[in-house]
């Protein structure tokens, strides 16, 4: 009785403990934490916003500057150039759905958008990470001016998420200049 009702179980248990074990140990092992840290996706998307450079993201106790907002993930800066990208993320159509970079030039004026990722609806909501769009809201001063572009149709919730970005990094920008370019 015990090694036929008993002894299957127990032993799958033991298994299944032990898999579980080597599973988290790997994970352990190969976990590589990317707060922080300047990421290849996140080097493209501020080549996409104002050409290549040399970047450095703002570091507080070893975490990222986000001046308390909890839409900004990082301020990087380019010191050659006095350019300050703030990474966002926003909702579009999808909770979070559009992470990207805002770069500002030291004078207060959009450069570019480059995006990270866009998680929005593929051919409706992923129209606001196309160039010729995003080209729409370079030269802008601050948020107001980016409420006056048209909205991509059939995607207002990914242009409105996209336009809130860009106006948030503005103010941050505008706010916070003192700090970014010390």
């Amino acid at each position: 009785m015990l090694k036929r009702y008993i002894l299957p179980p127990l032993v799958l248990t033991l298994i299944c403990a032990a898999v579980s074990g080597l599973l988290a140990l790997a994970y352990d092992a190969t976990y590589v934490d990317e707060t922080g840290v300047l990421t290849a996706k996140l080097i493209t998307a501020c080549d996409d916003a104002a050409g290549n450079g040399e970047y450095e993201m703002l570091l507080d106790d070893g975490e990222p500057v986000t001046f308390g907002y909890d839409e900004v993930s990082s301020v990087i800066i380019d010191k050659k150039r006095d350019i300050c990208f703030i990474e966002l993320t926003e909702d579009g159509y999808s909770t979070g759905g559009l992470h990207f970079v805002v770069g500002i030039e030291k004078n207060g004026i959009v450069m570019g958008v480059g995006f990270v990722s866009n998680t929005d609806t593929p051919g409706l909501g992923s129209k606001v990470s196309e160039k010729e769009y995003l080209a729409k809201y370079k030269n802008l001063k601050n948020g107001n001016e980016a409420e006056q572009i048209d909205n991509v149709t059939s995607a207002t919730y990914s242009s409105k998420g996209l336009k809130r970005g860009i106006a948030l990094a503005l103010d941050i920008y505008h706010k916070h200049k003192g700090e970014i370019f010390r």
